[in-house]
């Protein structure tokens, strides 16, 4: 079964019908981030699978995200393709380039593929997302619009149906996240756990190192494409500005924040990167016990920052992985506790 067992599937069923509620009372600009943190989840998702899963380190999953927008926001402009197929070449077009950015971490790992695949996201966010002379990708200064554009026959237009973009984007990352799942547990999973914990012994398994890598490096950036190629469903357009290279950074320290090693731990990051900005924004002016205060966004990055280092200190495997250790060892402490009384029944 490809969706794996059926109390998985039945738990990610309940998870969408639960997250698909939450912001049906929202304002507008809460939807769009309720959308927005979906996209980012994407982004942060790709990590788990490229470094929880197999090791790899990579800077630029941004940049795969931007590649997934602009090729479908493209393809429904100068082709007048329906978006459906936008979203499909944008996903191919961050494959492709993802197989292309591993093909230095053949030979390459740690901080010096880190730095290679940061160079990347620098070239992309000054050059090609903005330089002239890509203006068929980019669509200019002014980037694409996707006005009219429609999903299956659903509007798409970024003010009135923000609500169904959310609810598409978040049915496609369950069922992804699902994929993930149980990617983990089958044989190419396991290859990939074995690449992470020591690519000698892989080797000498017999493990296919340039295939493993190549189709991590791909899956990851498709998984990041798939993500943003929906930015200009839920913005109306796109520019360089989501895409550029501090978002890279911002996914990757999420990504280690909330636990890299955890599927849940993406839909956490991405609530966590499109409403905490926005919130600072909202309500971070005031005043309190007679003195004024004004939190802007330029806080959250700070905040980022010293949650980083607090949870490399007390909470090493993120704040999933330490959530998720608490119920396991609570779930195991009740079998005990139910096994001793069945044995003195």
């Amino acid at each position: 079964m490809i969706l794996g067992h059926p109390v998985r599937l039945a738990v990610a069923v309940a998870a969408f019908l639960m997250l698909a509620l939450i912001p049906a009372g929202f304002d507008v600009g809460l939807k769009f981030d309720a959308a927005l943190s979906v996209v980012w989840a994407f982004g942060i998702l790709s990590i788990v699978l490229l470094t929880g899963y197999v090791g790899q380190v990579s800077l630029c999953q941004a940049t795969f995200a931007g590649v997934g927008a602009y090729a479908a926001g493209m393809m429904f402009n100068t082709f007048h393709a329906g978006y459906v197929v936008g979203i499909v070449v944008g996903v191919v077009a961050a494959f492709a380039l993802g197989v292309l950015v591993g093909l230095p971490a053949l030979r390459l790992r740690g901080i010096t593929l880190a730095i290679v695949t940061l160079a990347i996201a620098l070239v992309f966010d000054k050059y090609v997302f903005q330089d002239h002379i890509f203006d068929w990708f980019s669509g200019g200064s002014g980037g694409w619009r996707v006005d009219g554009a429609n999903l299956l026959g659903l509007p798409a237009d970024s003010s009135s149906h923000l609500l169904a973009g959310y609810e598409v984007l978040l049915a496609l990352f369950v069922l992804v996240a699902l994929l993930m799942v149980n990617l983990h547990q089958s044989g190419a999973g396991r290859r990939f756990r074995a690449i992470r914990d020591s690519e000698l012994a892989a080797s000498t398994m017999g493990v296919n190192l340039t295939r493993y890598k190549l189709l991590a490096f791909g899956l990851s950036a498709g998984i990041a494409g798939l993500g943003g190629s929906f930015y200009p469903l839920i913005a109306g357009s796109v520019s360089p500005q989501p895409f550029w290279v501090f978002t890279s950074l911002q996914l990757s320290a999420i990504a280690v924040l909330m636990g890299v090693r955890y599927v849940p731990a993406a839909a956490l990051g991405g609530f966590f990167m499109a409403f905490v900005p926005d919130i600072l924004t909202r309500y971070g002016h005031g005043t309190f016990m007679g003195h004024s205060y004004d939190i802007s966004y330029d806080w959250f990055s700070l905040a980022l920052g010293a949650l980083l280092i607090v949870q490399l200190i007390l909470l090493p495997d993120g704040v999933w992985g330490d959530l998720h250790g608490h119920v396991a060892k609570a779930m195991a402490a009740v079998r005990v506790h139910t096994q001793r009384r069945v044995r003195v029944a």
